[in-house]
């Protein structure tokens, strides 16, 4: 059967966000990107991205640029997590300009030298989220160096580092690889018919949801059905209603009212999409401060529609 995952998304990936995920289906997701330099100074901010020890299948996903220290905290990390991933992918600037996330893929010798240390340290399952290249298609030369040393998995967002998120993403050029392990294709799948036609153009083994899952947590169900039956449905008013009220309550849990209030904004375009009036709608809901008035305002949004 395949595999559908949740992208690691700053900002948006947290424990509340992959636990509705989990509700709808996805069989894995990863944690925020963890700073292996602000894990091993200690950084509260860091450790608190950290999966929670009753969640499972979650990837700890790391980044740096230096691989004493990325070895470093994948050694300590791989203690308590059975699952560290690497990002090599990340094409956003501060990250980049230290070299780290898609900025490993600027000198593929020293990417070498970061996944042949990191796989010495890290004691359980080990994965490099990726890209195709810096900004060029090298995935060739990048999957045979993860094949090589020993990486478990690997996930491929088909685009450049250097696109960032623009132009298209370029499912065919994965079709070269030999998928001497287990491959997950990314990058543009917003519905069930784009992850189908993802898999068929790139021949891997599963696929990764990203930008797509954002408020919709519902596309790991529908993405299944469609790959088993051919078909899917679009989920009901209460049951939309109950994932919005499950992901408040979870980040309320996790971050206290204030906050919470502030994060599920983030979602709400995703959790009204395609409804009557959702535009107008979204607007008044993101003037409101008071987490009561916030869920009537959704319930009686989605009663109305």
């Amino acid at each position: 059967m395949v595999k559908v995952g949740l992208a690691p998304m700053a900002g948006y990936t947290d424990r509340a966000f992959r636990t509705v995920c989990f509700k709808w289906g996805a069989d894995f997701a990863f944690s925020e990107m963890v700073s292996a330099k602000g894990f091993l100074m200690n950084s509260e901010k860091t450790r608190e991205l950290l999966p929670s020890p009753e969640e499972k299948n979650v990837a700890v996903q790391i980044f740096g640029s230096d691989p004493e220290e990325l070895s470093r905290a994948a050694d300590v990390l791989s203690d308590e997590y059975p699952w560290i991933d690497l990002n090599a992918g990340c094409p956003v600037r501060k990250v980049v300009k230290k070299g780290a996330g898609g900025g490993l893929l600027r000198d593929l010798d020293l990417f070498r030298a970061v996944v042949k240390e990191l796989r010495k340290h890290v004691k359980g399952k080990f994965t490099v989220k990726t890209r195709l290249g810096w900004n060029e298609n090298q995935i060739s030369k990048i999957y045979e160096i993860l094949v090589e040393e020993g990486v478990d998995e690997v996930f491929i967002h088909t685009r450049t580092v250097a696109q960032a998120f623009t132009g298209k993403a370029d499912w065919k050029s994965l079709s070269v690889l030999d998928k001497k392990i287990p491959t997950f294709v990314s990058g543009d799948i917003f519905s069930p018919e784009d992850a189908k036609r993802a898999l068929e153009e790139s021949g891997c083994h599963g696929v990764l949801v990203a930008r797509g899952a954002i408020g919709r947590p519902w596309l790991f169900k529908q993405i299944k059905d469609f790959l088993e039956r051919g078909k899917y449905s679009e989920p009901s008013t209460d049951e939309i209603l109950r994932s919005f009220e499950m992901h408040l309550s979870l980040l309320v849990e996790d971050k206290g009212e204030e906050k919470a209030i502030k994060e599920i904004k983030k979602f709400v375009a995703g959790y009204t999409k395609n409804l009557k009036g959702a535009r107008r709608f979204r607007d008044e809901m993101m003037k409101i401060k008071n987490l009561q008035t916030l869920k009537e305002m959704f319930y009686n949004f989605l009663r109305e529609v």
